[in-house]
């Protein structure tokens, strides 16, 4: 198993604190990982589904309900997590938002949700189809797996800098009514 950190590239550097890889490569046993502890963050599989646990602490001999791994997950309420675990050839990159980055992540909504960890399906938001999520998936190398992603966050962050710029380009001189 391995971990790495990475800072994102200067287009993002606005949005994206830096990204957080967890490589683990055990099919047979469960590993805990350590949830990236300032709070919120985005993880997205690389490559094949792998099962994870999301919990209390539990010992070998208590049974524990395991999910599929197949989708982007957001983390939440990381501090609230006890334990994170995964099963199989576990690839996961963590993304770290800036406070400006997630606050246009989440489209400046503030949800409050029980849940420590859940799907971003859920909040609606227009990031990872499932063209991005099939690329993913069949991805093998961790370098070409973050340049998917940075690709699908440049296409998803670059909408809210045309917006600006449209703004900046209303004429305030002009006489209301005007559309622009």
């Amino acid at each position: 198993m391995y971990t790495d950190v990475l800072l994102p590239t200067t287009k993002l550097s606005s949005f994206v604190s830096g990204y957080f890889l967890v490589n683990a490569e055990d099919q047979n046993h469960e590993i805990a990982l350590r949830t990236y502890e300032s709070g919120v963050s985005l993880a997205v599989p690389l490559g094949k589904p792998f099962d994870f646990f999301v919990g209390n602490n539990h010992t070998e001999e208590e049974e524990v309900t395991f999910k599929s791994f197949d989708k982007p997950y957001l983390f939440w309420n990381a501090k609230s997590v006890e334990y994170f675990s995964v099963k199989g050839d576990a690839r996961i990159v963590f993304i770290v938002f800036t406070e400006h980055g997630l606050q246009l992540f989440l489209n400046e909504k503030n949800p409050s949700y029980e849940e420590p960890v859940f799907p971003i399906s859920r909040l609606g938001i227009p990031i990872f189809n499932l063209i991005v999520k099939r690329k993913l998936r069949f991805n093998q190398d961790d370098k070409a797996g973050l340049q998917i992603i940075e690709e699908e966050l440049l296409r998803f962050f670059n909408k809210f800098q045309e917006n600006e710029n449209h703004q900046s380009e209303i004429d305030l001189d002009t006489e209301f009514p005007f559309i622009p």
